[in-house]
């Protein structure tokens, strides 16, 4: 989870939805408050302050072509512009951005979209669009290794470019310096949604060839991964493992319905501390702005939530949202006693997920496959072959047939990051298996240094999650589970199965939605009977905010909107 957190959005359910979902969970019901900033919409934004925010973990990168988590993407998305967004306010309706326009052709191939002519980076250079031309090459590199690529490969020429095959993208042209076109080899439903991501920010050429010491595109693409040249709302002022500084964009060009420019704050400090504790004290002593995605998993650490719940004054600040994500244990298929279908599914029976949501504070939904509820193609009765329930007996049968007893006992490597409500999951799912004969050996390491291991496809067994990027089942699926059409990097558990691709590969571009479903339904019921994941909730999230904070929403889509946020002026003069 979007890694957790890979990053991504969530099409969040009716309200109706929402209220059934919350009652069948136990979690607190919708919000207790209206969303803080929200009862003061109809007020003028102040201008100035500033804001300190604690990190749970540190970011793992900040160039937008590899920065494909949660962490990372709450500072990313402060640095660089897209072609398009999500409007505010927590919705997932595509927006303009740098792109004021765009024009899609009748056959659904061509897109061209209309630059604006007024952004530069901080540097002063121009972005054009070359500058987005520059990001595709560098996303689709053979050498990025970008978890990117996957959504761009339909792109006329990008396939043969991403594998090496070729020197350039036929179908990325300039027809003049502020207007770009992309050509498509398939209609593709969800390019514009995919075009929110940071993968295709605006860069500056000339910058990363200043700073990447390399053959733009062709050896080494990526930049030093502890600079930025952007033109997003904030610049980046200081970076080092303890803390990030963000400074106000004085050149910023977004202006709010009052046609007051973005960003309202002048500087946002951001502190890296893995002591949730600690880090939940800071926002109880009003120190921190408040607790969102800056804290990644469920919001507020599920040790603090019942203090939060229990006490009127902080209970009044919070929100809760039900998320499109969901938490899993994945399991690889290549490397590792996992390898061993009937070890996947020993640990799928053995692991008792309604306890694991309860050290969560109950707040999520057991999970049955990869889509969440809320995702069209989400399966409402899965076979009995592709169902597992909570049954130690069972497991301890499978491992027998597996050739494992207690006079041959089966040990698994399993990783996950270091924060502490990961150490609890993962220390409760060691001890469930244990009683049936597993033993795991933890690996607690730093996000960026899991996430590498994970990512790779070297880890035997992991704990992770996946918040959708966009309102779509392909998000899910064909992002993590169509191998190789979407890349390695996403596929952590070495998952390929041909039948499922071509599902998938047909899901992907079929313009007709009923048959979509189809494929995404038929996809789940095998990817479920293969057992590359146990999947274990879906997220019911829960922030905190100031009460002088304004502007803030719990967004479907991307991280924390610091852009947005805004001061009461008693709390500007301090």
């Amino acid at each position: 989870m979007k890694a957790l957190w890979k990053k991504g959005a969530a099409i969040v359910g009716s309200a109706g939805a929402l209220a059934l979902l919350l009652a069948g969970c136990g979690a607190q019901s919708s919000t207790n408050s209206t969303t803080p900033g929200t009862t003061s919409t109809s007020a003028k934004p102040n201008e100035g302050g500033q804001i300190n925010l604690d990190f749970i973990q540190n970011i793992r990168d900040l160039d937008p072509a590899l920065a494909y988590d949660t962490q990372s993407g709450e500072v990313v998305d402060q640095l660089y512009d897209q072609l398009v967004t999500w409007a505010p306010g927590g919705s997932s309706k595509v927006v303009p951005m740098v792109a004021k326009s765009w024009d899609v052709s009748k056959d659904g191939l061509t897109y061209t979209f209309h630059l604006r002519n007024d952004v530069k980076f901080w540097n002063g250079d121009p972005v054009t669009a070359q500058s987005f031309i520059t990001e595709f090459y560098r996303v689709l590199s053979p050498n990025m290794g970008s978890g990117g690529a996957g959504f761009f490969t339909d792109i006329v020429g990008a396939a043969d470019y991403n594998a090496g095959k070729s020197k350039t993208i036929s179908g990325l042209s300039a027809s003049d310096k502020y207007t770009l076109v992309i050509h498509l080899v398939k209609p593709e439903p969800f390019l514009l949604d995919a075009l929110t991501m940071n993968f295709i920010s605006a860069v500056d050429p000339k910058y990363i060839e200043s700073v990447g010491n390399h053959q733009l595109y062709a050896k080494n693409p990526a930049f030093d991964s502890t600079k930025a040249m952007g033109s997003g709302p904030f610049e980046l002022n200081t970076i080092n493992p303890n803390q990030i500084i963000l400074t106000k964009n004085p050149n910023y060009w977004r202006t709010d319905s009052y046609g007051q420019k973005l960003p309202y704050l002048d500087k946002v400090t951001i502190n890296i501390s893995t002591n949730d504790v600690t880090d939940t004290e800071h926002f109880e002593q009003g120190q921190t702005a408040w607790i969102g995605w800056n804290f990644g998993g469920d919001g507020i650490p599920s040790d603090e939530y019942p203090t939060f719940m229990a006490n009127p004054k902080y209970k009044a600040m919070t929100s809760t949202k039900v998320m499109n994500s969901v938490w899993y244990v994945g399991m690889n298929m290549k490397v590792g006693p996992t390898a061993n279908p009937l070890v996947r599914q020993a640990i799928m029976y053995g692991i008792n997920k309604k306890a694991i949501i309860q050290l969560m504070n109950g707040r999520g939904q057991v999970a049955n496959q990869p889509l969440p509820p809320g995702v069209p193609g989400y399966v409402k009765n899965l076979p009995a072959d592709a169902t597992y329930t909570y049954n130690p007996t069972k497991a301890k049968q499978l491992l027998k047939q597996a050739g494992y007893s207690t006079s041959h006992p089966l040990t698994i490597d399993y990783y996950d990051q270091n924060s502490p409500d990961s150490v609890k999951i993962d220390t409760a799912i060691q001890a469930q298996l244990a009683k049936i004969g597993i033993k795991l050996n933890l690996h607690l390491t730093s996000w960026a240094t899991f996430l590498d291991k994970a990512e790779s496809g070297q880890a035997d067994m992991f704990w992770l999650g996946w918040i959708q990027d966009f309102p779509d089942a392909s998000d899910f699926l064909n992002t993590l589970f169509n191998f190789p059409a979407e890349g390695a990097v996403n596929d952590s558990t070495n998952y390929n199965n041909p039948q499922v691709n071509a599902w998938l590969n047909d899901a992907e571009y079929s313009t007709n939605q009923a048959q979509r479903i189809q494929d995404y339904e038929k996809a789940t019921i095998q990817i479920m009977k293969d057992a590359p994941w146990d999947p274990m909730y879906y997220d019911v999230f829960t922030s905190a905010v100031q009460p002088w904070v304004h502007g803030f929403y719990i967004p479907d889509v991307q991280e924390d909107p610091i852009e947005w946020v805004w001061l009461d002026k008693s709390h500007i003069q301090g």
